[in-house]
């Protein structure tokens, strides 16, 4: 997936760093008090590792402030040594770990492998009349914020339910009503396919009325262009009282299947070009000198909290090797040691890349470390 910007530009600013995660979660009454209770010793956690008292400042001014997002949640700071707080996310739910850190680099795969998918879907809630549209970019996606509402109003001078009667006049009034929801379904097709041509949208998602959702989901499939998933749903509908939570995790699911199936679809390709010997790299060495080069379009990563591994860097996001002596043979004079996967994350960010966290992927990646290169040449490790 796509690096957000919002990580990209953190780079902008020296480190050392303070990353922070922790349960921003207010339960009840006594939230506030509680959240207050997990910065305490986080920030002591800080101190400790000798992080500069203005980070530590910029990250508490924060730490807790997202009172308006509902539920459970989490949320993710980063500060640099000045004082200057570069990164402040909410997490859809309290981390799998919280972590106070104070290093040369922020610590930000953490956040990539717990944020949302940013998958863009347009949502329509049909009923005959008409449907409701939401339409949410990649940005409002991963971020959860609401989607965008628009409203299709279809034709009603005519009723909209059949009788029960078969005789002529009856059959032809049914026709009628057929007519009418049909007009209905391709003024909200044509809205729906608007919308997601704006937002980019690669899943379109249909809720509400059974007969409404087949005939929308007719007209889209020769309005969508190719590659835009298709997804039905029984969850929902426009009647006053209808529960939203069950469509809410109807979407949510419909989001994961479209993450899951593009994260197949990568690996496959990968897996492909791996066998090809081609323009693909695997294994940490491979990969590091892939970065160095600018050369990695996209690094796989395994979700591994617990991995130890490290990397020397030096100031510029290409400058990564495990051995320090590699650097320096490089003529880089400004060495430090982090975690690898916050360098292949700096390094791959800064050079354009993208980056998918994946679990499990030592089961067939070695190291867990793999990537798609822009191009390959006589010089390129494999």
């Amino acid at each position: 997936m796509p690096i957000p910007p919002a990580i990209t530009s953190i780079y902008q600013h020296r480190g050392p760093f303070a990353t922070v995660y922790f349960d921003a979660t207010h339960a009840d009454e006594r939230g506030s008090a509680e959240v207050e209770l997990r910065w305490r010793g986080l920030r002591q956690s800080l101190l400790d590792a000798g992080a500069d008292p203005r980070s530590v400042t910029a990250i508490a001014a924060k730490g807790g402030a997202h009172r308006d997002a509902a539920g459970r949640r989490g949320q993710v700071l980063v500060a640099a040594a000045d004082g200057t707080l570069c990164f402040d996310e909410v997490l859809p739910q309290p981390p799998a770990r919280e972590l106070a850190r104070w290093a040369p680099l922020p610590h930000l795969v953490p956040y990539l492998a717990q944020r949302a998918p940013d998958i863009a879907y347009v949502l329509v809630v049909a009923d005959r009349k008409g449907a409701d549209i939401y339409a949410a970019s990649s940005e409002i996606a991963a971020q959860q914020r609401r989607p965008e509402h628009s409203v299709v109003q279809g034709e009603v001078s005519f009723p909209l339910h059949k009788t029960a009667t078969n005789d002529w006049s009856e059959a032809h009034f049914q026709r009628r009503v057929e007519n009418s929801w049909a007009r209905n379904a391709g003024d909200v097709a044509a809205e729906s396919a608007r919308q997601v041509a704006r937002v980019a949208a690669e899943l379109v998602v249909i809720a509400g009325d059974e007969r409404a959702r087949a005939l929308i989901s007719d007209d889209l499939r020769r309005l969508l262009p190719p590659g835009v998933q298709l997804d039905n749903v029984a969850e929902g509908g426009r009647a006053p009282g209808a529960a939203q939570e069950p469509l809410d995790e109807a979407v949510r699911a419909a989001v994961l299947r479209q993450a899951s199936k593009q994260r197949r679809q990568l690996l496959e390709s990968l897996q492909e070009q791996l066998g090809r010997a081609n323009r693909a790299a695997a294994g940490i060495e491979p990969v590091l000198q892939a970065l160095q080069r600018a050369q990695a379009q996209t690094v796989v990563l395994s979700d591994d909290p617990s991995s130890t591994l490290t990397a020397w860097i030096g100031p510029e996001p290409t400058q990564l090797a495990r051995e320090r002596s590699q650097l320096i043979d490089l003529g880089v004079r400004e060495l430090v040691e982090d975690r690898l996967d916050a360098a292949i994350l700096r390094a791959a960010a800064e050079s354009g890349g993208d980056l998918v966290i994946t679990p499990n992927a030592h089961d067939y990646l070695p190291n867990g470390v793999a990537a798609l290169l822009r191009y390959s040449d006589a010089t390129t490790v494999h």
